[in-house]
């Protein structure tokens, strides 16, 4: 039975929007941010300084979305000792293997959906190899018919905030991987041979479509049972990976483009706001909504979007890379995360390749940050999943 047929009223969305607030969050937040932090800080160090670190990686990512979304102290307090423990293992290349147990990636990963989610870019990078993947990818099961995925969706999409446990993170990988899996036409290389790739596609397309689009605002985001009533969220992130995978090819672009100048003063994922800080990641993100949709906007609406990429870039400038082309990394989990958002909001904006939107020869010189920062991304540990598309996206791959 789905949410409206069980007699919730859905209400019209409003660009101010509903923000959920769960209580939880800010409990686990006091009982763990300093750990974790902590733990943070000396993987960030320790990779910067050449450091293979994938599989202490891949337990923080877990354990800090644990922390953020859910309420399980037990399971939380196990996956950080199990990533204190990881930290004394010097050799960690093991974990950016395919596991032959269900052929993910990400072996260091507990839950399904952190390991479906960590194979897309190894996946990737085999498919621009035009080679296959070494074990069969049984990952696919619980997602292998239409059914199967679409059942999948609608149990992550609504959250409610008592219950301590907000999906929305679960919702965003999963749309993630899947949308790359399924709509990104390279992709279909590594595809398993035994399943219905055009299938599943349509099946996530008419989930996406028909039963999870916001018509007013044109936007995704998980929802929330709010008493009686479903409220709808505007979520930056998620309506990036829809719109980007399909290459804009999607329903109301010209809401969405509205929509995105709109929230720009709330605060992440349901607008741009960082907490004060330069993230090129939701940058990003808006970047390529504002092209993706440039068609579909007016002369004011571009005008806005072009003075406000402007200072977005100006501030990532000032504020997220250093004159020798070091990238800070606090915001993310990995070193090789900060330098590929980085590098593809300098992209999408034209920077590295002019795009006769935006003219910033007035402040850098596009040439001699590139070659910066690709003198860096050689030193990184070249095992790490972000780091060879980094890489390609500086070079205009």
């Amino acid at each position: 039975m789905t949410e409206d047929e069980a007699g919730a009223a859905f209400r019209p969305n409003t660009i101010e929007g509903y923000l959920p607030d769960f209580p939880i969050k800010r409990q686990m937040n006091r009982a763990y941010r300093g750990q974790l932090d902590e733990i943070h800080a000396s993987i960030l160090a320790r990779q910067e300084a050449g450091e293979q670190l994938m599989g202490s990686a891949q337990i923080f990512q877990e354990v800090h979305w644990l922390v953020n979304y859910t309420d399980r102290v037990e399971e939380i307090e196990r996956l950080i000792r199990k990533l204190r423990e990881s930290l004394q293992q010097p050799d960690q290349a093991f974990a950016g293997e395919q596991d032959p147990r269900d052929g993910s990636f990400g072996p260091c990963f507990e839950s399904w959906i952190w390991r479906f989610h960590a194979s897309v870019d190894p996946l990737k990078a085999l498919a621009l190899r035009g080679e296959r993947p070494k074990h069969p990818l049984k990952i696919w099961e619980p997602v292998n018919t239409p059914d199967k995925l679409a059942n999948l969706l609608e149990g992550l999409l609504t959250s409610e905030p008592e219950s301590g446990h907000n999906k929305r993170k679960e919702l965003n990988l999963a749309v993630t991987a899947l949308g790359q899996l399924l709509w990104l036409d390279y992709t279909a290389v590594v595809f398993p041979e035994h399943l219905d790739r055009k299938q599943l596609a349509d099946a996530l397309a008419r989930f996406v479509d028909e039963r999870w689009q916001d018509p007013e605002t044109g936007y995704w985001g998980p929802w929330y049972r709010d008493g009686d009533e479903i409220k709808k969220t505007n979520d930056l992130s998620i309506t990036f990976h829809i719109v980007a995978y399909r290459g804009g090819r999607v329903n109301r672009l010209q809401q969405i483009g509205q929509t995105t100048l709109d929230i720009r003063h709330g605060r992440y994922p349901f607008g741009w706001r960082s907490g004060g800080a330069q993230n090129n990641h939701h940058a990003y993100d808006v970047a390529r909504i504002v092209n993706l949709t440039w068609d579909h906007m007016d002369e004011r609406q571009r005008a806005t979007a072009r003075a406000l990429l402007f200072l977005m870039a100006a501030r990532s400038l000032c504020f997220s890379i250093d004159r020798n082309g070091v990238f800070d990394a606090e915001p993310y989990s990995t070193v090789g995360q900060a330098y590929y958002f980085g590098v593809s909001f300098f992209d999408e904006i034209g920077l590295f390749r002019p795009n006769g939107r935006l003219d910033f020869a007035s402040i850098t010189d596009a040439d001699a940050l590139r070659r910066r920062i690709e003198a860096n991304l050689k030193l990184l540990d070249p095992a790490d999943p972000m780091v060879g598309p980094a890489i390609r996206r500086l070079n205009g791959a």
